[in-house]
């Protein structure tokens, strides 16, 4: 008698094909993910819709509270006359301003937060109602998030009125194909580029305003923070990042992070980093004179290491300065690592530099013209100038320098990928991992653009910094060697002066640069 066989279990989202093997006709986990990912966008689009109206709202309460305050402060006037103390009060206390702190309070009370933030929702539902109307009717449409919606905002104050609308368009446009990271970096080029007043003289009234501050912390630390120039910022930075990593080495247990923190602190306390010498790590120490750490004949570790300053100054700009006519469109000198700077501070790094590097671009796009080598190893003219066009790493969302990222060959090389501008950009090491790793997908679009494809088949675009920069405003009203007085800083409407420079305290980078990640 045979043996029963067993009856085989039935799977409705499978077929046996000719071999045996159960088919899916159907993925729910995958109908379920996508489902989860759609409600995370519905959710997404309610909260910029809440935001649109709360900001409606407040507009239309501030607008009431002031016809109010208005219409009480002129009957009280008609009736009884204003005294010299209403009229000194007056000086200060207009309709205005009574209205605002006493719609600034009613606010503050009724949703349990400060006063100061009461105070910017007011400010920021005015701007939005009077001035960037599109910006809240796409975040209404949920076009934009609350975030990119907040940074428009934050940059539009900083331009004149005249130039918002532009400045809108541009940042809209932008605004719809960037994560928050990326597009912060770009409302901030475009704030650089669209200023009608010249960056050089800009520069100069912000560079009076520097300083350095202690902002306490929990656990026995704090935050040392300073505002600074770009430049001296990033030379600074590139050092201490130099130095930490000559220290690394067999032994060393300290994370990039914690040495960087000791080498900071250890120049700027002792003046030199203990724990090893130039000779130790490979250090150009000839230009410097002998330790003096009980080490005879040794170099304390730091004393030959030098800042490296990448500066990109387009070859019209150095002209301009020489007397040449250039279109008033050239492009601006590009700081890596930060964005557009002044053409004198530009020039003037340029003017130190013991050595160049000379990449061919177009004067009016910046694309790259011509690399071509037939190999493998990225060429150094090559990967410096990817690391202008680039500047960051290019997965969406991310603003690691590309200084620190790594070189991709998109179409790889074992598969027939060439080593080219067309093919080549720069990711972190986490990023670089996930693309190799995950179904993530990335093609090259042309002009630097890259579209990257998720694994569930949505589609993100990134771009280069520069990819779509409006003119530049350049400065013709002085001369660079005319002197000039530096300003205190513009008031704003009501008389007051502007807010100090936003400290940000705290990591910034999005990412750990070292495993596990």
């Amino acid at each position: 008698m045979d043996a029963p066989t067993a009856t085989p279990s039935f799977d409705r989202h499978a077929v046996v094909n000719r071999f045996g093997v159960a088919v899916p006709l159907a993925d729910p986990d995958g109908e379920r993910e996508q489902q989860l990912l759609d409600d995370l966008i519905e959710l997404q689009a309610r909260e910029s819709l809440i935001e649109a109206r709360r900001a409606r709202t407040i507009e239309q309460l501030r607008a009431l509270t002031e016809r109010r305050v208005a219409a009480t402060a002129a009957a009280r006037s008609a009736s009884s006359g204003a005294d010299s103390a209403d009229a000194r009060r007056g000086a200060t206390w207009t309709p205005r301003f009574t209205a605002r702190r006493e719609l600034a309070t009613e606010l503050a009370t009724l949703l349990r937060e400060s006063e100061r933030t009461a105070e910017t929702r007011i400010a920021h539902a005015e701007l939005l109602g009077a001035q960037l109307s599109e910006t809240a009717d796409a975040l209404e449409r949920a076009v934009i998030t609350p975030r990119h919606a907040q940074l428009i905002i934050d940059r539009a104050c900083d331009l004149p009125a005249e130039t918002r609308a532009e400045f809108e368009r541009l940042a809209l446009s932008a605004a719809e194909r960037m994560g928050v990271g990326p597009f912060a970096r770009r409302l901030r080029r475009l704030r650089e580029l669209m200023h009608p007043e010249p960056i050089e003289q800009r520069a100069e009234t912000a560079s009076a305003e520097r300083w350095v501050a202690v902002e306490p912390a929990a656990d026995a630390m704090a935050y040392l923070t300073a505002y600074l120039p770009a430049v001296d910022a990033v030379a600074i930075h590139d050092r201490v990042n130099d130095i930490a990593r000559h220290l690394a080495g067999d032994g060393e247990t300290r994370t990039a992070a914690q040495r960087r923190a000791d080498v900071f602190t250890a120049l700027l306390v002792a003046g030199e980093v203990p724990g090893g010498s130039c000779d130790a790590f490979g250090c150009d120490g000839a230009a410097s004179s002998p330790g003096t750490s009980g080490d005879s004949g040794r170099v304390p570790l730091g004393h030959g290491i030098r800042p490296r300053v990448s500066i990109t100054v387009p070859a019209l700009t150095l002209l301009a300065r020489a007397g040449v006519d250039v279109p008033a469109d050239a492009r601006a000198a590009h700081l890596e690592g930060y964005g557009p700077i002044d053409d004198e501070t530009a020039a003037r790094w340029a003017a130190r530099a013991p050595s160049f590097r000379r990449i061919l671009t177009d004067p009016h796009t910046g694309a790259v013209l011509s690399v071509g080598r037939e190999r493998y190893a990225v060429p150094a003219d090559l990967a410096a100038a990817l690391r202008v066009r680039d500047d960051t790493c290019r997965f969406p969302g991310c603003v690691r320098a590309a200084s620190v990222c790594e070189l991709d060959h998109t179409v790889d090389w074992a598969h027939g990928g060439e080593t080219s501008a067309d093919n080549l950009a720069h990711l972190c090491r986490s990023h670089h991992q996930l693309k190799h790793r995950t179904s993530w997908s990335v093609k090259h679009l042309g002009a630097g653009r890259l579209e990257w494809t998720s694994p569930r088949t949505r589609v993100h675009v990134t771009e280069p910094p520069g990819f779509d920069d409006p003119p530049r405003v350049r400065s013709t009203a002085r001369k660079a060697t005319e002197a000039r007085p530096v300003r205190s800083r513009e008031r704003r409407d009501d008389g007051s002066p502007p807010p100090r420079p936003r400290r940000q305290f705290g990591p910034r980078a999005p990412l750990p640069d070292e495993p596990p990640f």
